[in-house]
């Protein structure tokens, strides 16, 4: 069991902010589920996803069985994740269950299979990505994830790929295959949007942090965002001042965690942010060589 850490200066702040993000990307994916992929009969990712095939198997409404599939992951991920993240994915399980219901009986009439896959596919990774954005999750994938890296050390794509194919296999046996292959299309397009709505088209970045607490943050950042960095030793070129600078990758989901990490223990640090396009050693891509 991971012991608790102190963390001076920092706390996870609850955001009214964050929570209306967390509602609005819930209601734009619940309707480009129940307004555009369940009508064309077409499968979306992760939790929401096994909910369909289950409504499709026994009728019973997605919002109840997309509730209840939850419920287990949550009891299980409860004591892994931190509590914010836990509360913020409560609400958007709580939300996304909600406009699920509120919208079954909505159906924007796309006959063309392949505008519906395309638009399905826009649409709830545009709804996902304002979830993540806002610094949480609709449970399920997310908090398996989550888990799968603590303990197997998985990262977030090999987990997401793993669950979306076995749902898709599934998904094969309850309908045909011309279904499954656009089904496929549509997590692709979705998962495409997500990452272009939450951080922009690339995975990780790379931040440097000049700050006079930079032990502070070098401590929040390795206790509370679980990422390593390094302190390199900079020099003032006006000033002629000693700095320490620190550098850390993270993953596109946890920068808008560092930037508050950040700011709210030094709100003059200095920050820059760039594109990383591939990362190699723990936490993120295995070093070894493919072939």
């Amino acid at each position: 069991m991971r012991a608790r850490v102190h963390l001076p200066h920092f706390r996870e702040q609850i955001s009214i902010k964050d929570v209306l993000g967390i509602a609005v990307g819930t209601a734009i994916l619940s309707l480009g589920i129940q307004a555009v992929l369940v009508p064309a009969h077409i499968l979306t990712g992760g939790v929401a996803g096994l909910a369909v095939i289950l409504n499709f198997l026994t009728h019973v409404d997605i919002s109840l069985w997309y509730l209840g599939i939850n419920i287990p992951i949550f009891i299980v991920g409860y004591r892994y994740i931190s509590r914010r993240f836990i509360i913020y994915s409560v609400l958007g399980v709580v939300f996304q269950s909600l406009f699920l219901q509120g919208f079954k009986n909505i159906d924007f009439g796309i006959d063309n299979l392949l505008l519906a896959t395309i638009f399905g596919g826009v649409l709830t990774g545009i709804g996902s990505g304002f979830v993540l954005r806002s610094k949480g999750s609709t449970g399920g994938t997310d908090i398996i994830a989550v888990i799968a890296r603590r303990f197997w050390g998985y990262n977030f794509g090999q987990t997401f790929l793993i669950t979306n194919l076995s749902i898709l296999a599934l998904f094969l046996f309850t309908s045909s295959l011309e279904l499954t292959l656009y089904s496929a299309i549509s997590i692709y397009i979705s998962s495409q949007v997500l990452d272009l709505v939450e951080s922009g088209p690339n995975v990780t970045r790379t931040a440097f942090i000049v700050s006079k607490e930079y032990e502070e943050i070098t401590h929040v950042i390795i206790h509370a965002l679980h990422r390593g960095c390094t302190n390199l030793a900079g020099l003032g070129a006006y000033t002629g001042e000693e700095r320490q600078i620190i550098m850390v990758t993270v993953a596109k989901t946890e920068l808008p965690r560092l930037k508050e990490i950040v700011f709210q223990i030094d709100p003059e640090a200095f920050m820059t942010i760039s594109e990383t396009i591939e990362v190699y050693g723990r936490g993120f891509q295995d070093s070894k060589a493919d072939f």
